[in-house]
């Protein structure tokens, strides 16, 4: 049985003068990019938006069921959405329960019924009709930003709806996905009351590539609507207690949705200082990761973080705007917005010296690694790849770019370097070569015998 860990009482703070929102534009314009015409096929940005009618009270009753779910039922544990978040899910409760993975991809579903064939306990379907028979449903869909920046709810709009449609009363559902401040109570709560469900949120603590510590080991944070339906904290507690180790109960969402971005975007802030250390070191001829390593030596008051081109993937580039989108962080807003345009700022930087030390040409440049991180083919929010992108809208440089993990169509519009290409005779052929993050199964050491090629390296 996990251990489980009270909340810790506080005292009281006062309520916020005022509710800010921050208008947020993305720094720079992205039109040149979407008009660049390399002869390939663009790509959207992001998935449409859902209808209105997605929202989750208006429901076709005649489908939710009378039956209600009983503490005596044997728990059947249904994984809405099952990407990266959702597997880590599936995996850990299936080490105990029947899992129902759901999702709406055929192809995912696919993969991962073949990844799990004769696993008797674990199935899955994109049939709403399937899930019927859960007693507790997790959610673990995307919840994205729009080109604007506002919060993209349409996932965990849509998978409510599902849920209200098909589980029974009396279900346990809970929001694994990362989300606003208040978000749960105003997207699950009205379905909470209106069904009985018992309803709470536990956000994922995953992170891609990593596989220390496991995942049952890191201590879960959990949480219910008991103000809406009592018993609920305990009911998620019941469950997830046989699968963590450590479960972290807190007095309601709203504590665990602001811990989740407060974790993730303390990140962001340190990330961003790193960042600015790093550029001060340029001009005194100071390597900053010589800096970082010599500063990590004290065993206390110091956390390491290592500059970069930037910060990728679904978690750290997205959760500042959950925070800024309700409430007042200055601060975050700097951090995020220097974030978001390191990118730029590095290809301008990049562009200056080669107008100077090149001439009678158009210089040439390698991005090495546009993973949005190192182990990773996913190039969403990819700082790599938004290097790439600033270069090419540019059209001052011969821009390409190398990685082993990621495709061809995952960046069409930019000519990537064939991996028998990665060789002392190819790579000298470039001016510059800026590593933006290294893939394991690519040799490195190549770099370091390239005479007459500037190596800009962002990792270690």
């Amino acid at each position: 049985m996990a251990q489980v860990m009270p909340p810790k009482p506080m005292a009281g703070l006062p309520a916020l003068a005022e509710n800010k929102i921050l208008p947020l534009t993305p720094p720079g314009d992205s039109s040149p990019w979407q008009r660049l015409d390399n002869n390939f096929t663009l790509y959207p940005d992001s998935p449409p938006l859902s209808s209105p009618s997605s929202d989750t009270y208006d429901l076709d009753q005649s489908l939710c069921q009378s039956v209600g779910v009983s503490q005596k039922d044997e728990p059947v544990i249904a994984i809405i959405g099952v990407g990266y978040v959702g597997t880590h899910l599936v995996s850990s409760f299936s080490s105990k329960y029947q899992v129902i993975g759901f999702d709406v991809s055929a192809k995912r579903i696919e993969n991962l019924g073949a990844k799990y064939q004769g696993q008797d306990n674990v199935h899955f379907s994109r049939e709403p009709q399937d899930l019927r028979r859960a007693t507790h449903f997790l959610i673990s869909v995307p919840t994205l930003l729009r080109p604007d920046k506002t919060i993209d709810s349409s996932y965990l709009r849509d998978a409510l709806k599902t849920v209200g449609e098909v589980a029974r009363s009396r279900s346990t559902v809970v929001i694994e996905s990362s989300v606003a401040v208040g978000m749960t109570r105003q997207l699950l709560g009205p379905l909470a009351a209106n069904r009985q469900f018992f309803a709470g949120m536990s956000p994922e603590r995953v992170d891609p590539g990593r596989v220390e510590p496991p995942v049952q080991s890191i201590p879960k944070i959990i949480s219910g609507l008991d103000d809406i339906t009592p018993g609920s904290l305990d009911a998620i507690n019941r469950v997830y207690s046989t699968i963590f180790e450590t479960v972290v109960p807190v007095s309601k969402p709203e504590v665990a949705e602001m811990m989740k971005l407060y974790e993730n975007c303390q990140r962001m802030v340190c990330i961003a200082y790193a960042n600015e250390m790093a550029d001060a070191c340029i001009p005194h001829g100071i390597n900053p990761y010589e800096v970082c390593e010599a500063a990590s030596t004290k065993p206390f008051g110091y956390m390491p973080y290592s500059p970069g081109v930037g910060v990728g993937g679904h978690c750290i580039p997205v959760n500042p705007f959950y925070l800024l989108s309700n409430s007042h962080f200055p601060l975050l807003e700097c951090a995020t917005l220097a974030m978001h345009s390191r990118p730029s700022r590095l290809a301008e930087r990049m562009l200056k010296r080669l107008r100077q030390r090149v001439t009678g040409r158009t210089p040439r440049v390698l991005v090495v690694g546009i993973g949005f991180k190192a182990g990773q083919s996913q190039i969403d929010n990819s700082p790599g790849a938004d290097l790439v992108k600033s270069l090419a809208v540019s059209r001052e440089v011969d821009v390409c770019w190398a990685d082993s993990l990621v495709k061809q169509s995952a960046l069409p519009q930019v000519r990537r370097l064939l991996d028998e290409d990665w060789r002392n005779d190819v790579l000298k052929r470039f001016d510059v070569i800026v590593v933006a993050s290294r893939q394991t199964d690519m040799s490195f050491d190549i770099l370091d015998h390239l005479d007459g090629v500037e190596i800009e390296r962002w990792c270690q």
